[in-house]
C-alpha cells in the first residue's frame, strides 16, 4: 500500500514510519483481515500500528464497510458540537428546536436558551434562574428565581461549616435547611424567549415545585402553603397572572408530581408520606394523613380519580401505559392502560429492589435496573407478552435506561465520576459508545443526558478534555442521524498517529541516559510477593482506623519495610479522639540533594466491612515492593514511601502527614499517589494516571511504555483520595494510577472487594511503571519555583527562586514571539529580561542539571 506509505510520509515520520507501513500490505480482497490485525493491534495497545492499520482499510476499495467499526474504536461515530464550555441542568424544549442549560455568571445561576434550527446552534436567551420548563410550543416556559436572604446565608454558613468539619450529618441538616429557605425565597415567572420578557406568576407566598405543561399549554404545579405544612396539592395555571387553583379537595396529605397525560384529559401525580418540601422538624405537624405512597390519574373533564398504591410513575410517550413499581417485602413492576385506567398488569417480582423505570414510546417496552450480582443491570419486560429478562450482562454498572424509540435504548455504564452512554439495539443487543474526545489516552467522562422528543438527538454534559480539576463541564449535542466525514476520520487517524508516535519518541529521549539502569530495577519487580503482600494485607480483613484489621496492617508494613533494611517510623494519631491509628512512613536518604524528596503514597486502610483487596491493598504492595527493589539503589534524591491510615475516614492519614512535613519543614518536590489499580473489566493491563501535573503524567506514559506491559490513560483528577491532600498542601506536582475506567470497578467499597478479583500482573505493571517514574523524578531537576514577572514600562524581567538541588548549571527559558515563533533561550542566572514577546502566551522556564537532564516540568508564568 505505497499510497499509505506516501501519505504518512508526507506529514512528516520518515522512513522508519515507511518500513513498518509497508507491513500493512495485504492481498487484494483481504480487506476483513487488514482490519481484525489493526483491532487486535489496538487492543494490545500498540496505537502505531492499529493506526497506520486503519489507514490501509479505508484506502482499500471496499474499506468503506469498516468505516463505523474505526470510527468507534478511535472515537466518536456521530456528529458532535460544543453548544458551550460549561452548563448543567440540560433540558430539550418539547419540539426539540432548542435547549436550556443553567449557568453561573456573576456569581448567580443563569438559565441559557439555544435554539438549534440553524447550521450552528445559537443562543437566544438568557436570564438569571434555574429549573426552566418549556411550554409546548417553546415559545415560553417558567422558571424560578430566588431572592437570598439571611436565612439562606445562615444556612449556607452552616453548610460550610460541617464540610470544614467533614460531619456529615451536619451537612444533611444544613443542606436541608438551605433548600427550605431557598424554597421559601423563590419566585417562579413565565419568560417569553422572543422578546426576553419575564412576568411573575401570582403564587404569592405558595411554595412550588414541579411545574409540568400539558398539550394545550396549561401549566400543573405541586403547591404547599409553608404555614400549613401537613399537605400540598396539585394546582392549575388557568392565566398566568391569577392564582392558581387545586384539582382537588383540600384535605391533609402531600399530592405531588403532576405529569399530564398525552392525548387524554387525564392528570397523574403522586402521594406520598413526606412533603416536597424539606420542611424543619419544628415545623412539621404532629401527624399529617396521607394517601401514600400512592398513584393517582385524576379524570379533569369528570372529576373521577382512580387511586394505586405504587412509587415512581412513568407514563409511555403516547400516553396510553404507566408503568410503576411497589415497594415491601416484594418488589413488583406494575403496568395499566391510562384510558380507560384497568387493572394492573404485574411485569416482573423480585426480592430485590427495582429502579430507573422507562417506557417505551408506544408502550411495548418496560425498562428498569436491577442488581444480580455486584453490578447494576438493564432489565426489558415486554408488556405484550410479559416476559422480562435481563438485558446487559457487564461488569461494570449499567444504569438510567433510557429508549430513543421501540427498538433503541440508551443507557450510562460506570460509576458517577466516569460514565459514558452506548445506545443498545433491543432486538439484537448491540451497543456502542455516543460520544468520545477523539483522544486514545485522555479519558472523556459523562454526567448529565437528555434525549430529544424525537429520539435522534442527545445533549449532554461532559469532562470531554478530562480535566475535572476546573469547575467547568461543557455541553454538547450529538446528532445521532449524522455520522462523521471519511475526511474527519482519516484526519483523526492521522492526528491520533502523530501523537502517539511522538509519545514513544519522547519515552525514548526522556529515559535514554538511565534506561539500562531503569530497565533493570523495574525487571526485579516480582509478581509473587506482591501476590504475598496482598495476600497478608487481605487476611486483615477490613482495616477501617476502628478496626483490628488496622494495626495489624501498621504492624506488617512496618515489619516488611524493616525486612528491606529501612528504618521506618509509625506516625501514630487519633482520628476520632478514642482510636488510635497510625501512618507507616520509610525514607531512602538521597545520595546528592537528600533536602528534595518525592512521595509516593498509598492508604491501607479500608471501609467498614471491606477487605479493600484492591482499595487500596494493591497500591500499598505496589509501595512495598517498590521499596524493597529501590533499597538498594542510589538516587540523587530522597524518596518517602508513606502508607497511609484513615483516607476512608476521610483523608486523615494524609492531612496529619502534611502536618508533620510542614514542622519538619520538607520540601516536597513531587507525589505519586496510586489508589485502586489492580482490578480490570477485561483482559487489558490498563489503568488511569491521575495527575495535576503534565510533566509527571507524560513521565509516568513514558515509563509505562518502556518498562511494563501497561496500557496508560489519563485525566486530570485527584478528587476524594490522598492527593487531594497533597495538591492543597504542595500545588500542582501530582501525579498517580487508579483503575480505569475511573473508579470502574464494582465491588469499589463492597464486601466483595476480594483478593481474586485482582490482576495480580496489572498490578506488576504499576509496580515496574512507578519505579521507573520515581528513578526518573530522582535524577531530574524538580520544578522551578517562585516564577513570577516583574514590570517596568515595556520592559519585563522574569525571576524565579533559588532550586532545591544543587547540580544545576543553567535554565531554559520559552516564550513566545509577537508573531507566534516559539523561542528557548539557555540562561546562567535565575532572571531574564524580555522585551520583544507575546505578553499573553506563557513564559515557561526549566532547571537543567550537571547530568544535561533538563526539568520534568516547565514552571509557567503569564503576565496578563
Amino acid at each position: 500500500m505505497l499510497r499509505v506509505c506516501t501519505r504518512l510520509q508526507s506529514v512528516g515520520f520518515g522512513l522508519a514510519l515507511l518500513v513498518l507501513c509497508a507491513g500493512w500490505s495485504s492481498p487484494p480482497d483481504d480487506t476483513q483481515t487488514l482490519f481484525d490485525d489493526a483491532r487486535i493491534a489496538w487492543d494490545e495497545g500498540a496505537y502505531p500500528e492499529a493506526l497506520m492499520g486503519f489507514q490501509a482499510v479505508l484506502d482499500e476499495e471496499d474499506g468503506e464497510r469498516f468505516f463505523d467499526d474505526i470510527a468507534l474504536i478511535t472515537g466518536e461515530l456521530y456528529e458532535t458540537v460544543e453548544i458551550a464550555p460549561d452548563g448543567r441542568n440540560l433540558t430539550f424544549s418539547p419540539t426539540g428546536e432548542q435547549v436550556a442549560y443553567e449557568h453561573v455568571q456573576n456569581n448567580a445561576q443563569h438559565t441559557v436558551i439555544v435554539d438549534l434550527t440553524g447550521e450552528v446552534p445559537e443562543e437566544v436567551d438568557r436570564f438569571e434562574g434555574t429549573d426552566f420548563v418549556f411550554a409546548p410550543d417553546g415559545a415560553t416556559g417558567v422558571y424560578r428565581r430566588i431572592q437570598p436572604t439571611a436565612d439562606m446565608r445562615s444556612a449556607a454558613q452552616a453548610m460550610r461549616q460541617a464540610r470544614a468539619d467533614r460531619d456529615r450529618a451536619a451537612m444533611r441538616r444544613a443542606n436541608a435547611m438551605l433548600e427550605w429557605h431557598a424554597a421559601r425565597a423563590s419566585t417562579w415567572n413565565e419568560r417569553r424567549i422572543e422578546d426576553g420578557a419575564s412576568e411573575p406568576l401570582a403564587h404569592d407566598t405558595l411554595l412550588l415545585a414541579d411545574p409540568a405543561y400539558d398539550a394545550s399549554g396549561q401549566l400543573y404545579v405541586t403547591g404547599m402553603n409553608p404555614e400549613q405544612t401537613d399537605r400540598s396539592h396539585i394546582y392549575r395555571f388557568g392565566d398566568m397572572s391569577a392564582a392558581p387553583v387545586p384539582v382537588h379537595d383540600d384535605t391533609p396529605g402531600y399530592r405531588m408530581q403532576p405529569q399530564p397525560v398525552a392525548g387524554r384529559p387525564h392528570l397523574l401525580y403522586e402521594s406520598s408520606t413526606e412533603p416536597p418540601f424539606p420542611v424543619p422538624s419544628d415545623q412539621m405537624p404532629a401527624s399529617a394523613a396521607s394517601d401514600g405512597p400512592a398513584i393517582t390519574l385524576h379524570n379533569l373533564d369528570t372529576g373521577d380519580t382512580t387511586s394505586f398504591a405504587g412509587v415512581a410513575p412513568v407514563l409511555s410517550r403516547d400516553g396510553a401505559l404507566v408503568a410503576y413499581r411497589t415497594e415491601g417485602d416484594m418488589h413488583r413492576l406494575l403496568a395499566r392502560s391510562t384510558d380507560p385506567p384497568n387493572e394492573a398488569r404485574t411485569l416482573y417480582t423480585s426480592d430485590d429492589a427495582i429502579a430507573s423505570v422507562a417506557v417505551s414510546p408506544e408502550g411495548r417496552h418496560v425498562a428498569f435496573t436491577q442488581q444480580p450480582g455486584i453490578s447494576h443491570q438493564v432489565y426489558l419486560s415486554d408488556t405484550e407478552t410479559g416476559v422480562t429478562e435481563q438485558f446487559s450482562r457487564n461488569i461494570q454498572h449499567e444504569l438510567f435506561p433510557e429508549f430513543l424509540d421501540e427498538e433503541t435504548l440508551l443507557a450510562k455504564m460506570g460509576e458517577f465520576r466516569h460514565r459514558r452512554a452506548h445506545l443498545y439495539g433491543i432486538a439484537t443487543g448491540d451497543k456502542h459508545r455516543i460520544f468520545h474526545n477523539n483522544d486514545i489516552r485522555t479519558v472523556s467522562m459523562e454526567y448529565e443526558w437528555d434525549v430529544a422528543p424525537s429520539g435522534d438527538r442527545v445533549v449532554l454534559r461532559a469532562d470531554r478534555d478530562g480535566n475535572t480539576i476546573t469547575e467547568e463541564e461543557s455541553v454538547h449535542l450529538v446528532d445521532l442521524t449524522q455520522r462523521i466525514s471519511m475526511d474527519a476520520l482519516q484526519a483523526r487517524i492521522a492526528d491520533q498517529l502523530e501523537a502517539e508516535q511522538t509519545l514513544r519518541d519522547d519515552a525514548e529521549a526522556m529515559f535514554a541516559p538511565m534506561h539500562d539502569d531503569v530497565a533493570a530495577a523495574t525487571s526485579e519487580i516480582n509478581l509473587t510477593r506482591l501476590y504475598e503482600y496482598q495476600k497478608a494485607l487481605y487476611d486483615f480483613d477490613s482495616k477501617y482506623f476502628t478496626e483490628p484489621g488496622n494495626r495489624k496492617a501498621s504492624a506488617y508494613i512496618y515489619e516488611t519495610l524493616e525486612s528491606f533494611g529501612y528504618e521506618p517510623e509509625k506516625q501514630w494519631f487519633m482520628p476520632n479522639g478514642r482510636d488510635s491509628t497510625a501512618n507507616v512512613i520509610a525514607r531512602l536518604e538521597g545520595s546528592e540533594h537528600p533536602e528534595v524528596t518525592y512521595i509516593y503514597s498509598a492508604h491501607f486502610d479500608s471501609v467498614l466491612g471491606s477487605p479493600g483487596a484492591d482499595d487500596n491493598s494493591t497500591g500499598t504492595a505496589v509501595l512495598l515492593e517498590m521499596a524493597r527493589v529501590l533499597a538498594d539503589k542510589e538516587l540523587p534524591a530522597t524518596i518517602i514511601f508513606a502508607s497511609l491510615t484513615a483516607e476512608e475516614a476521610g483523608l486523615l492519614g494524609a492531612r496529619e502527614f502534611v502536618r508533620r512535613a510542614d514542622e519538619e519543614g520538607l520540601q516536597v518536590a513531587g507525589v505519586v499517589n496510586n489508589d485502586m489499580m489492580g482490578w480490570t473489566r477485561h483482559h487489558r493491563l490498563d489503568n488511569t494516571i491521575r495527575f495535576s501535573n503534565y510533566g509527571i503524567r507524560d513521565i509516568q506514559h513514558a515509563s509505562s511504555i518502556l518498562f511494563s506491559d501497561l496500557i496508560t490513560y489519563d485525566s486530570r483528577y485527584y478528587r476524594f483520595t490522598d492527593a487531594q491532600v497533597f495538591f492543597e498542601a504542595y500545588g500542582d506536582v501530582l501525579g498517580g494510577i487508579g483503575s480505569y475506567p475511573i473508579l470502574g470497578n464494582p465491588n469499589y467499597h463492597q464486601p466483595t472487594d476480594r483478593l481474586e478479583t485482582i490482576n495480580h500482573r496489572l498490578v506488576r505493571a504499576v509496580a515496574q511503571s512507578t519505579t521507573g517514574v520515581f528513578m526518573k523524578l530522582a535524577h531530574t531537576p524538580s520544578m522551578v519555583r517562585g516564577l513570577h514577572v516583574e514590570q517596568t514600562e515595556d520592559t519585563y524581567t522574569v525571576r524565579w527562586d533559588e532550586p532545591l538541588e544543587s547540580d544545576i548549571t543553567h535554565y531554559e527559558v520559552r516564550y513566545h514571539t509577537p508573531d507566534g515563533e516559539t523561542v528557548v533561550k539557555e540562561i546562567d542566572d535565575r532572571s531574564v529580561v524580555l522585551d520583544a514577546f507575546d505578553t499573553e502566551a506563557p513564559v515557561a522556564v526549566r532547571a537543567v542539571n550537571g547530568r544535561d537532564l533538563p526539568g520534568w516540568d516547565w514552571a509557567e508564568v503569564v503576565v496578563e
